[in-house]
């Protein structure tokens, strides 16, 4: 059983364009030093460079997937990160649906592993409670899922209250 996954807001994509655009304008600080032929040609080198990485990434940030099959919990986020594990090792009595903002004890640390955008945030973090796999497209609809054991998830979701009523359903 497959479960809907918010699409990436626009705001995501304009703040990655202008990280790309930033780093390729970087090479404009040392113009004076360098003059304007150098200057140009590092400014080209870092787009060939810069460009291709971060239009791959907002691709990639589409690549959301979240499912529900045998027993198992299974989580791609951005292409690069993919939890699979089984449901018993979370605490399903605990979980909560809503907003971010509504749950202090799912809230992101330090990211171990993975992408943070404003709006959009995919990979291993640590939390208050240890280590968390999350992937927040969408702040206002947020299924938490504390671990017994391993990282817990932090999952943006079409629908909460019914992703969360499937997981509690499950044989």
């Amino acid at each position: 059983m497959a479960f809907a996954i918010p699409t990436v807001a626009a705001g995501v994509y304009l703040a990655l364009f202008a990280i790309a655009l930033l780093a390729c304008a970087a090479p404009l600080l040392v113009l004076r030093r360098d003059g304007p032929a150098r200057t140009a040609r590092n400014m080209a080198l870092a787009a060939i460079l810069i460009l291709p990485l971060t239009g791959g990434l907002g691709y990639t940030m589409t690549d959301n997937e979240l499912r529900l099959e045998d027993g198992k919990l299974v989580l791609h986020a951005a292409h690069f990160y993919e939890q699979a594990r089984p449901l018993g090792d979370f605490d399903l009595a605990r979980a909560r649906a809503g907003s971010l903002a509504s749950m202090p004890e799912a809230r992101l640390g330090v990211r171990s592993n993975g992408i943070s955008l404003p709006g959009y945030a995919a990979g291993r973090f640590t939390g208050r409670g240890g280590a968390v796999f999350a992937l927040l497209t969408d702040r206002s609809r947020v299924v938490y899922l504390p671990a017994k054991n391993g990282p817990s998830l932090l999952i943006s979701v079409e629908q909460p209250e019914a992703f969360l009523a499937a997981l509690r359903h499950e044989p």
